[in-house]
């Protein structure tokens, strides 16, 4: 048995991740002397099998009880399947199926498809992802995760960019909106001319307006030379205009102007530019208390907010980590030169942590980890920073209330992402009443903003 399992894993290093598997359901197939071996992930999707028609039912069985099924007689043949997990997630199940009685001991059996399971994990892992981006629209590769939110997202971005309104996007800091907007260009007709991005934060209201605007020669002290902004470097294409709501008073005229007219107007010039601009914007803040607290316009909003798209924080679909986590480690890793692999225990500590910095965070702590652990060999939670192994020791030691609590918690922060805030829809997508809703928010201390006005993401063209 340990020849057959050293000859998958050496398969497994070797070849991409569907000729492996094809080779080693082969392999499976003659050591156990089976009719045929296959894999199968969840949903019933066939990977790799040797043989006639894989034995899918008891693979499916296997994936939907977690558990190892020995040799057990179905109207097809004697079947046995294990699953596969990988990140402590099952991704799939290997399954055999024979005419009679398996020739092999059912230890000895049993054995040899655990082993070959944990061997082919990662190959199963990576196939069903390279299926997932080969099959996403244009533009939605680097938006990594499998989560009703990112599928929602996902979805939003496809109808957004077939159409030419402009779009905001709101989110907190860190959690990957301007990956949103730049996934927007690639997937728009507009892809072909440049996308331009400001930080609206990042400069004083003089400067600022310059960027955007341009200006003429001798408009100010240092304009030695006339300067386009970026509203006419992005004429055809898409402007992304980052944390919009920190704009100052005067620039928010300027700017919605400038969306009206669709012409604009460079400092020190007396004329005005025609410019095809589709605008982008995002922001951290809720557009609708700025304009009640009067810091915003409410022209410039209803201008800004045709298509909405909200991106939940990360601790709202922890469901996503492990694939963040797998991405960046593998980045960080090539660029230090590592070839050290996460532990299981350390993907769970990380899936456990809270992430207030969201994905930013995420990566920056994957960067930082992969420079300060060794090059090679296994990293397990003892390495990570202080606050998180400490908040996954604190997990493992909680009480059940205390578990169900917070999975209620987070289960009910993602309805309401997923609604766009709508509480009337998160309600029934949970199965309660408005007010069953708001009682189970106010014993969790979930405190979400009112009722949206706006229709969500994923109804709103």
């Amino acid at each position: 048995m340990y020849d057959d399992v050293i000859e998958v894993l050496r398969v497994c290093q070797e070849e991409e991740p569907l000729p492996a598997l094809q080779a080693v359901a082969a392999i499976v197939r003659t050591r156990t002397r089976a009719i045929a071996a296959a894999f199968t992930a969840i949903g019933d999707v066939a990977i790799a099998a040797a043989g006639p028609t894989g034995p899918i039912g008891t693979g499916r069985r296997s994936i939907e009880t977690g558990s190892p099924l020995e040799p057990q007689e179905t109207d097809r043949g004697i079947e046995a399947a294990v699953p596969l997990r990988f990140g402590g997630a099952i991704v799939g199940a290997l399954a055999c199926r024979w005419a009679a009685t398996p020739p092999v001991e059912t230890p000895r059996l049993m054995g040899l498809l655990k082993a070959v399971a944990a061997a082919t994990a990662p190959c199963v892992t990576a196939l069903l992802e390279q299926r997932t981006r080969e099959s996403r629209p244009v533009g939605t590769v680097e938006l990594l995760g499998e989560s009703a939110a990112m599928n929602a997202i996902r979805r939003a971005i496809t109808r957004a960019a077939d159409v030419p309104y402009p779009v905001l996007i709101q989110g907190e800091s860190g959690s990957g909106k301007e990956l949103v907007a730049r996934a927007i260009h690639r997937a728009s007709t507009r892809r072909v001319r440049p996308l331009c991005a400001l930080n609206c934060a990042a400069l004083p209201e003089d400067l600022l307006e310059a960027e955007l605007f341009g200006h003429a020669r001798g408009a100010f002290t240092g304009a030695a030379a006339e300067r386009a902004g970026l509203f006419e470097e992005a004429d055809g294409g898409v402007l992304f205009l980052d944390e919009v709501g920190e704009l100052t008073p005067r620039a928010q005229a300027k700017l919605l102007r400038a969306l009206q007219e669709g012409e604009i107007k460079r400092i020190g010039e007396t004329f005005t530019r025609k410019v095809d601009v589709r605008l982008v914007a995002a922001t951290n803040r809720t557009l609708d208390e700025e304009v009640a607290a009067g810091r915003f316009r409410a022209d410039l909003r209803y201008r800004l907010d045709v298509i909405r798209i909200l991106v939940p924080p990360l601790r709202e679909r922890p469901e996503d980590v492990a694939a963040l986590v797998q991405h960046f480690w593998k980045a960080a890793a090539e660029r230090v030169g590592s070839r050290a692999v996460l532990s299981a225990s350390a993907l769970a500590a990380l899936a456990r942590y809270e992430w207030p910095g969201n994905v930013r965070e995420l990566q920056n702590v994957l960067a930082s980890l992969a420079v300060a652990a060794p090059r090679r060999g296994v990293v397990g939670p003892g390495a990570l920073p202080g606050v998180i192994a400490s908040n996954a020791a604190r997990q493992m030691g909680a009480t059940l209330e205390s578990a169900r609590r917070l999975f209620e918690e987070r289960y009910v922060r993602a309805a309401l992402a997923r609604s766009g805030g709508h509480r009337g829809r998160a309600a029934a997508e949970l199965g309660l009443t408005r007010q069953g809703l708001a009682k189970l928010m106010g014993r969790l201390g979930v405190n979400h903003p009112p009722d949206a006005t706006a229709v969500p993401a994923e109804t709103r063209v």
